[in-house]
């Protein structure tokens, strides 16, 4: 599936029946250039508004009501779940909707690559990170949910949902159908950012019935999942298409053309989307080589420095 898509793109960047050639065939100028501030909107989307609202009151009960009632844990959430919570959901708020979403809706492909990476590579680390343990035993307690939990966050299927999701929503006919209408734009975004949950699973869960990877086999999984992205956004870069014309008709901003605008996205997707994998691998790498130095120079066993469960 994936080098599939890997070559239908490859194919588009090629020769797209609907692009629109930049070499002798386009005048650029002939695009009026946006209002200034034109993209400073704060319109409120329903869905967005609701579905925050939503995933927040689900929090604060599970975090006081609900752990009661379940009797889950005698705290509730710590400040640390609290902050990455919260985090999380300021990112979707404001990435899906105001001047972000202007830009990305309307003007540049640019602001929408900017929009996706916000949901697909900051968004779900924070989500999972700040959810505590004890708040997921209603949900692993159910045998079928925990199996099929384990078998979506398996490495390769991981890898195989977060990468087919994200090159089939920038195959152009995908991508254009998003753009045209509103409701399969929504679909867009919850696909991302469920796809993206499940990719970023094995580095950042905090639960044993579905466990994340150990750190070797992380830095592995992480370096393969950085492939994917730097492929995509390469073959958007190097394009000499315009492979999304919807931007190609728009209003310009900020004075970028539209290959400007679609190299500037590539390169956007390509550089620091792939950058946050390698931050994370490099997190990863120093905090247990330093862990292993430390204790390689006290001369004790690693199990030696657990401390013994005293009763109370």
């Amino acid at each position: 599936m994936f080098a599939w898509l890997v070559l239908l793109l490859a194919k588009t960047a090629e020769a797209h029946p609907g692009a629109v050639p930049i070499r002798g065939v386009y005048d650029w100028s002939d695009l009026p250039d946006a209002e200034p501030g034109a993209w400073n909107v704060w319109d409120f989307y329903p869905s967005i508004v609701i579905g925050v609202a939503l995933m927040i009151a689900t929090y604060v009960f599970m975090a006081g009501p609900g752990r009661r009632r379940w009797n889950l844990s005698d705290v509730g959430p710590t400040a640390r779940d609290w902050t990455a919570f919260l985090l999380s959901m300021f990112v979707v708020f404001f990435s899906l909707q105001g001047p972000l979403h202007e830009l990305s809706d309307v003007y540049l492909f640019s602001g929408h690559m900017v929009q996706h990476l916000l949901i697909t590579l900051i968004f779900p680390p924070l989500l999972i990170v700040g959810i505590p343990p004890w708040m997921w035993k209603p949900v692993v307690s159910v045998g079928w949910i925990t199996a099929v939990g384990r078998f979506l966050t398996k490495p390769l299927m991981a890898f195989a949902i977060g990468t087919t999701t994200l090159y089939l929503w920038h195959v152009p006919a995908m991508y254009e159908w998003a753009m045209a209408n509103h409701d399969v734009h929504i679909i867009e975004h919850v696909s991302f950012m469920v796809s993206a949950v499940v990719m970023w699973w094995p580095a950042y869960s905090r639960i044993p019935e579905i466990p994340k990877l150990t750190p070797g086999m992380l830095m592995v999984y992480l370096f393969l999942c950085t492939i994917p992205m730097k492929g995509l956004g390469a073959i958007i870069t190097v394009s000499d298409y315009i492979l999304y014309p919807f931007y190609s008709v728009q209003p310009r901003m900020f004075g970028m053309d539209p290959m400007f605008d679609q190299r500037l996205g590539g390169l956007i997707m390509w550089i620091p989307g792939g950058l946050v994998f390698w931050v994370t691998i490099g997190v990863i790498f120093f905090r247990h080589f330093y862990k292993d130095v430390v204790y390689a120079r006290s001369g004790k066993p690693k199990s030696s420095t657990k401390q013994p469960v005293v009763a109370a």
